[in-house]
Parts: structure tokens; sequence; C-alpha cells
């Protein structure tokens, strides 16, 4: 997962934990086709990578991320050319981290702007530095949300507040964040890292089908009926039940 002019850097870390980076520091790492095409080539990796349960996504720099990186004229183009940007490299990207079988943990460690908001909140988890500024600045340059902003923020905090920060393009601090809930947990700069890395080693300790079977439940309740979810709760415990590693837990409880 090296080459010469990488814009993802990847980081293994212990107990089943690896980092991404985004390496854009002079564009607060602004989202284009380089970064998000080597950003999923490398989210499928670790997907397929059995000895990594938890990914987390960081920015190098000031910023997590700033939004779509603006300076090769995207806006400026014709419509197709967006159009094709958001549907042919964007989206996956989101699709892809709601699909994995992964824990997606984002560290935010900074400006988080636009789409830059969006890519965090795709993850499942959100750890946010206390200096994290979370940017609603779509209709600033007169656009509206993508990569799954407008699904996203109406889940987290609700569509009244949705309404007031994307109208207003106005930005949340790390502690407002937290308190509408579009974050987990907000810590002071200089441990950010040491404490999301300390938290994915926690999630990373549990086996990894009932992480999997976790993330799957979470997901697919958002849109399902309460009796829906029910009996996708006895079909996912029916399944994990017969597995080696769950009936030797439950009868290493049982002993205690």
């Amino acid at each position: 997962m090296t080459q010469f002019d990488s814009v993802i850097g990847f980081e293994r870390h212990p107990n089943g934990v690896a980092v991404l980076s985004m390496l854009k520091k002079k564009t607060l790492n602004a989202l284009d086709v380089n970064l998000l095409v080597e950003l999923l080539a490398t989210l499928k990796e670790v997907e397929s990578d059995d000895d990594v349960r938890v990914v987390i996504l960081t920015g190098v720099g000031r910023g997590f991320c700033s939004g779509a990186d603006l300076t090769g004229g995207l806006l400026q183009e014709n419509a197709d050319r967006l159009e094709n940007w958001i549907r042919e490299f964007a989206n996956p990207v989101v699709e892809f981290i709601q699909s994995m079988s992964k824990v997606v943990i984002a560290a935010v460690n900074g400006v988080a702007a636009g789409a830059g908001v969006s890519l965090a909140l795709a993850c499942d988890i959100v750890f946010s530095a206390e200096s994290a500024r979370y940017f609603f600045s779509f209709a600033k340059i007169g656009m509206a949300m993508d990569m799954g902003a407008s699904w996203m923020l109406n889940r987290r905090i609700g569509p009244m507040r949705t309404a007031a920060l994307t109208m207003s393009a106005d930005f949340l601090d790390a502690e407002k964040a937290q308190q509408w809930g579009l974050t987990y947990e907000m810590v002071i700069d200089a441990d950010l890292m040491p404490r999301t890395l300390g938290f994915a080693s926690q999630i990373a300790c549990q086996p990894a089908p009932a992480l999997k079977a976790l993330k799957s439940q979470i997901k697919f309740s958002d849109t399902a009926t309460l009796s829906e979810s029910l009996e996708y709760e006895a079909l996912i415990q029916g399944v994990l039940v017969r597995t080696e590693q769950a009936q030797q837990l439950i009868q290493e409880f049982s002993d205690r």
C-alpha cells in the first residue's frame, strides 16, 4: 500500500487496528479523484484482510477534510462532470464504508467542511479533537448537500437542526457536535489518536462475527420496522450461536 505519490497513508497497529490517513496536508485533505480512488482501494484491501477488525480514518495537518477539491474547476464546468464525480468517485466511498464488515472510526483532527463532514459521518463512530470544527458550508457556494449528508444528518441530529445548520451555512464546534449526537466523544487534541486507538483496540478484542453482526443490525434497523428488526435479530442470533467461537465464549461465561 505504499507508492511514490500516495495520498493515503496505511499504518498497522497491534490488536487488529489499522489507521488510514489522508495525506493532502496543503489542501486540508480536500477530496479529489486521486484521493477518493486510493481511499476506496485501500478500504477494499483492508476489508479483505482478516487481521484487521477496526479501521481508523483521519487526516494529517490542521484538517480532517475540507470537502471537495475545487481547485480543478469541478464546479465551474458542465453539470455532467460534477454528477459523474459524485456518482463514480465520491458516493462509492460512502457506500463501501457503510457496507464494510469492519468497524470504521473517524478521528476528526481539525476542520471538517462540506463533504468532509459527510465522510466523517459515513463512519460508524466519530471521535473529535477539541479543536475540530464542522462546517456546513454547501449553501455558501450555491450548492446543496452531497456524499450522503442529507441522509446522515437527518438521522443524527434531526431535520430541524439539519435545516438550520445547512441553510445558514453555520458550523458546530466539537463540544456542540458531541452534545447534539453528531460525534461520540470529544478529547483534547493531544489525546485524539491515543484515545481513538485505545477504543479501537477495545472493539477489536471482540469476536469478528459479533462485530460484523452488530454493524449489520444497526444498518438494517435504520430503515426497518420493529417487527422486521425483531425477526432479523432472531436470525442473526441463530447464526452466531452455531459458531464455535460463540459456543466457547458462552461456556467460559457459564463456568465462572
